[in-house]
Order: structure tokens, then C-alpha cells, then sequence
């Protein structure tokens, strides 16, 4: 509810829509920085360490890569996703005045 929705939406469930829209994207944001970092690790193990080397790895990297990688994706999420909202907030915007004018 911040930046002004509850102005541009006329109903709490507009509201609640957009609330459950963001966190299904975090969720999808989580469940592909899991994949990424997976990924990522057996990257490293196939091609960058020897096999004798794997005892090195440790589930405190796992987590610091998971958190590198969630980190970037929320950021390119935010980046991307502005042009989007504000898009979003303008059209609602034009509907109010349509609606009004009716």
C-alpha cells in the first residue's frame, strides 16, 4: 500500500492483488536464486575444482552464494519492474478520469 495506492485504486482487493502479485514474484525471486546457486556450485565443481577438492565446499558458501544471487535478482527486479508499476499507476489514473466523466 505504499506509494500512493490506496488513491488509485477504488477497492481494498485492487490492493490485495497487487500485495499477492509481489509476493509471488519474491517467491519466484527465491525458488530461482536456490536454482542459480545450485547450478553455480556444480558449475564450479565440474569445471573449475578437481573432485578432490569438493570437501571444500560447505553449506556456509551454498548460503552466501544464495544471498549474492537473491540480492542481484531483487535489484534487476526493482530496475526493470518501474517502468512496469508506473505504467500501471497511470493507466488507473486515466480509468478513474473515464469513469468519472461517465
Amino acid at each position: 500500500m505504499k506509494r500512493g495506492y490506496k488513491k488509485i485504486f477504488k477497492t481494498k482487493r485492487d490492493c490485495v492483488f497487487m500485495k499477492k502479485r509481489f509476493q509471488r514474484k519474491i517467491l519466484s525471486t527465491f525458488a530461482f536464486s536456490v536454482v542459480a546457486s545450485v547450478l553455480m556450485i556444480v558449475h564450479g565443481i565440474f569445471l573449475d575444482l578437481d573432485f578432490a577438492q569438493i570437501k571444500r565446499l560447505s553449506l556456509e558458501g551454498f548460503a552466501f552464494t544464495f544471498v549474492l544471487v537473491f540480492i542481484g535478482l531483487l535489484i534487476l527486479e526493482k530496475i526493470f519492474n518501474l517502468e512496469e508499476d508506473e505504467e500501471i499507476i497511470k493507466i488507473k489514473k486515466r480509468l478513474n478520469k473515464i469513469e468519472k466523466k461517465k
